[in-house]
């Protein structure tokens, strides 16, 4: 059986359960919202971070068993002023070894937390982690080696938020939940009974896990919120294990205002966004004149689950609606639409005093894959590896130098794959082969590998030491905890 078959076979079997059902559903749910903790204020105290097992709701009418931080599900909305040191206490209430990255954060190794900060069941890690970096939208999420994709599934995730005095400031929506929403989009399996679902397999290794429905910070797609009249800001964050997201608006263009490390130098007009697991966008949405419109996402030709039932209930071949704004009685912010954002220099390949050659492989010899599974690859009798060498804990693969401008370039043997660096923000030269489009060439730290060549030009401001060193990997997370990740010190 090929693949396409395979999937339009389970897709078929699968039209009865939790999933199906879900996207047959006409009445959207209320648009849940992450609990905000905001310190842009002020911190007075250490911020208590617990890992915990629960059960939730997701909207089938069935407890689902999840992970969460702080809550049920998921973790809270971390809201930070550039300059300020964040105190946390990480907690593991957990039965299992577990980490806490912050993705997107220019900090040091050392409390990074990657796969070498673990922290046992019943421990507590305790880093204090500085904010030098411009605004962003960032966010944490399990690290740990092996067990990425399962912890980060199940709910190990949360949003981090940085501002600073031109955010603040700016004349943008920035009212949590009334103007301003952090979208958390994942998609989700559901068994009969309507409880979440994860498993793996040799397909599933092959291209990650992918869900048959869309979820919402935590709640079933579609959801809805009425929003006063003016301009809406969406934050939004593809927590996918491995699905791509093509995001458009119903109703007009994408107008996107910041990429995953910061501002724009202007507002980017454009019909459609493509987000890999990991990366993160803000965009505005002009309710002055609209009574409502709609966040769509669509799955290209509507191949695989959620394409092919996307397009038996009426989602036009893979488009559904995700997230409908209904204009309300109020006034909200009235501002215009922004023309510029933020001094954006040219990014110059010219600038790289050394070049780095990486290259994403799919597969390898028996040999390979029992060592991968020694040290620790969980890749079902497989093997994934970057230069041929699956992840190993003990080999450090790069050596860099702190403060110098490098050039990174990356392929892949087969298929899509998001590529992550840790501790740093870059520029892409190239993506695939060709010009990044104009919404992703602010500051980033996810491309695309597939076609041709993806060079990001970049620099490493802080220490990375061999005790504690920075990954780079694919954010697919079942192919990161497969064996395509490497590890670079930075001194």
């Amino acid at each position: 059986m090929n693949r396409r078959d395979f999937l339009r076979t389970t897709a078929a079997a699968g039209v009865t359960i939790a999933g199906g059902f879900a996207l047959a559903q006409s009445a959207p749910r209320p648009l849940p919202l992450l609990p905000l903790t905001d310190l842009t204020g002020g911190i007075d105290t250490r911020l208590p971070l617990t890992l915990a097992r629960a059960t939730h709701d997701f909207g089938t009418g069935a407890a689902s068993p999840t992970l969460g931080i702080n809550a049920d599900y998921l973790g809270p909305l971390l809201r930070i002023k550039q300059g300020q040191t964040l105190p946390v206490d990480v907690r593991n209430t957990l039965d299992e070894t577990t980490t806490l990255h912050w993705h997107g954060l220019h900090i040091p190794g050392d409390v990074d937390g990657g796969p070498h900060q673990e922290i046992a069941p019943g421990a507590t890690w305790s880093p204090d982690v500085p904010i030098t970096q411009r605004a962003s939208m960032n966010w944490f999420h399990s690290h740990m080696h092996g067990a990425t994709a399962r912890q980060t599934y199940h709910g190990l995730a949360g949003v981090l938020l940085v501002e600073d005095d031109a955010s603040l400031s700016a004349d943008l929506p920035q009212t949590y939940g009334v103007d301003d929403f952090t979208l958390v989009l994942q998609d989700k399996m559901f068994n009969g009974a309507g409880e979440m679902d994860y498993f793996v397999s040799g397909e599933v290794f092959e291209d990650g896990f992918e869900g048959d429905t869309m979820v919402i910070n935590g709640a079933i797609a579609p959801v809805a919120q009425t929003v006063p009249t003016g301009l809406i800001r969406l934050r939004l964050l593809n927590a996918c294990n491995a699905r791509f997201l093509t995001l458009s608006m119903a109703t007009g263009p994408v107008r996107v205002i910041a990429t995953e490390g910061g501002f724009l130098a202007s507002m980017v007009e454009t019909d459609s966004i493509v987000m890999s697991p990991g990366e993160r966008y803000e965009i505005l949405v002009d309710l002055r004149t609209d009574d409502t419109n709609s966040l769509n996402v669509g799955f290209g030709d509507g191949e695989g689950l959620l394409g092919l039932l996307g397009g038996l209930f009426g989602g036009g071949g893979g488009d559904q609606t995700l997230l409908t704004l209904t204009r309300g009685a109020d006034t909200g912010f009235t501002g215009a639409l922004p023309d510029q954002l933020a001094n954006l220099p040219p990014a110059n390949p010219a600038d790289a005093t050394k070049t780095r050659t990486f290259q994403l492989n799919m597969g390898g010899s028996a040999q390979l894959a029992a060592l991968a599974a020694d040290w620790g690859n969980i890749c079902g009798g497989g093997v994934m590896a970057i230069n041929g060498m699956p992840m190993k804990m003990d080999r450090i693969d790069e050596e860099v130098r702190k403060g110098e401008t490098e050039l990174w370039r990356i392929s892949a043997d087969d298929m899509q794959h998001p590529f992550h660096i840790h501790g740093c923000s870059f520029r892409i030269i190239s993506q695939q082969g060709a010009t990044p489009p104009a919404y992703a060439q602010g500051w980033k730290d996810m491309v695309h590998v597939e076609d041709g060549w993806s060079e990001v030009l970049l620099r490493f401001d802080y220490d990375a030491p061999a005790t504690a060193p920075y990954m780079y990997h694919c954010h697919i997370l079942e192919h990161e905890d497969c064996g395509m990740m490497g590890q670079f010190t930075v001194t």
